[in-house]
């Protein structure tokens, strides 16, 4: 049974894997980074626009936050797909030599179907894109 033992094959096994998981969480790291950098830029505008007034007395309230909570809201489902991705990564490891298991089972290398983890991870690559396109034309048809 291939992965039943530590081996030249079970490290390579064992290689995909971990590359797999690595993928994933520089995935989750890169889209916590762009969330946490959007917010800041948000706040921004938001802040000058009040002038010296509360912020809810700004022009461009109640749009920016609303901007920074579909941002978020976008983000985090494609997070969530990362993570439910390194949750399959990480089964794969069980039945393997490296689990320390006593019935390994044959490993394979294709993850399982899951049609909602890939429309999860589009969500943000789709949706992040409209939302800002939403805004730009928001502020630019408010100024006509």
């Amino acid at each position: 049974m291939l992965g039943s033992e530590r081996s030249e094959a079970g490290d390579k096994i064992y290689e995909r894997i971990l590359t797999g998981i690595k993928f994933e969480i520089e995935l989750m790291n890169a889209r916590v980074n762009w969330l946490l950098t959007s917010q800041a830029f948000l706040f921004v505008p938001l802040a000058i626009g009040a002038e010296g007034r509360p912020i809810g007395q700004s022009p461009l309230h109640p749009h920016i936050p609303l901007l920074g909570l579909a941002l978020c809201l976008l983000l985090t489902v494609s997070i969530l797909a990362a993570a439910l991705r390194v949750l399959q990564w990480r089964s794969k490891l069980r039945g393997t030599a490296y689990a320390d298991e006593q019935m390994p089972r044959e490993f394979s290398g294709v993850i399982p179907d899951t049609p909602i983890i890939p429309a999860m991870a589009a969500a943000s690559a789709f949706g992040i894109p409209l939302a800002l396109v939403s805004a730009w034309l928001w502020i630019l048809l408010s100024e006509g």
